[in-house]
């Protein structure tokens, strides 16, 4: 079952990039040896893979950093919550945590937006509710546009979007998005491309590529968006995408995080913050170190109670307490 489950992921994930990338024509190299920065803008779905890009850039190049990740993520905040989509303004987040990243031209700069546009129309749970709703297609797609043309005026010198996993709860608007940033597209946008179409892989590996909470990627999850990332940028500077990525992703899916029981099914898991915190380890050793973590200082430091920079079971366990 699992073996078929991994052959319809590959033969539709790799449709799906396709569909989202048709049209384009690109003429960027960011693999030419120059080094390069990518930011990763998005929310808490986006919290693990940077760091697993990371490591398959510097395989990529004989284990240097000649591409470095940065990540400008922040838990529900998809577009609408960095910047104002009715004025165009940027938002607090911007401000704070995007556009000082965007302002260090030592190197060219990268964004690579993993984003959704919950609150876009309205509430969070209003969106797309089919292809023939063109007035909120059209609407999203001018979203995507104010947040791009925002991007490269704060200083990225190329945008690559892509929209959101799939989200079981919000189904089929989160699905939808995609009609947004294919409209967007077709204006041929400079600099500019579409990324990955990482809804179709994550729904087919629902709920075992989720956390207990069955919103949030594990490693597993972790893994499979970082591979069509790393494939959509390849493929952006016409790479070839080196095989050992696949068999990175498909070695993930054939060994499940312990979270995934024997018949596919997501353990339940409590709400508290110690699953919060452990929502950060992304090597999923069952610790958390100031480099996996994404939240406020402030808030590592209330659990890593002897300042060793690592918080371990013990500490998650009796956090509160």
């Amino acid at each position: 079952m699992r073996q078929k489950l991994v052959c319809l992921l590959f033969c539709a994930s790799a449709l799906g990039f396709m569909n989202s990338a048709a049209g384009q024509e690109s003429h960027a190299d960011w693999f030419d040896g120059k080094p390069r920065t990518f930011i990763v803008n998005g929310y808490s779905t986006s919290f693990h893979w940077p760091e697993m890009l990371q490591r398959k850039l510097n395989r990529y190049f004989d284990g240097k950093q000649v591409i470095e990740v940065k990540s400008a993520t922040q838990g529900t905040t998809p577009i609408a919550k960095w910047m104002n989509v009715e004025s165009g303004q940027p938002l607090r987040p911007w401000t704070n945590k995007l556009r000082p990243l965007l302002k260090d031209d030592s190197k060219p700069t990268i964004v690579l937006a993993q984003q959704s546009l919950q609150w876009v129309f309205g509430g969070r749970a209003d969106g797309i509710r089919s292809e023939d709703d063109a007035v909120n297609i059209r609407k999203g797609a001018d979203a995507i546009k104010q947040y791009a043309d925002l991007l490269k005026s704060d200083g990225a010198d190329a945008v690559v979007i892509a929209m959101h996993i799939f989200k079981k709860g919000m189904e089929p608007e989160i699905r939808n998005e995609r009609l947004s940033l294919a409209a967007f597209m077709k204006s041929n946008p400079t600099d500019v491309h579409a990324g990955p179409d990482v809804w179709t892989p994550t729904s087919k590996l629902w709920p075992q590529a989720f956390q207990a909470d069955k919103v949030h990627p594990n490693g597993m999850g972790a893994e499979v968006m970082a591979h069509y990332w790393f494939a959509a940028v390849l493929k952006i500077s016409g790479k070839e995408v080196p095989s050992w990525s696949e068999e990175e992703m498909k070695s993930a899916m054939e060994n499940p995080p312990a979270l995934a029981s024997a018949d596919g099914r997501q353990r339940r898991g409590g709400g508290g913050m110690a699953d919060r915190m452990l929502r950060h380890d992304a090597n999923e050793d069952g610790k958390v170190t100031k480099a996996e973590f994404r939240g406020p200082a402030q808030a590592f430091s209330r659990f890593d109670k002897n300042g060793d920079g690592v918080i371990d079971k013990k500490e998650l366990t009796t956090a509160g307490r």
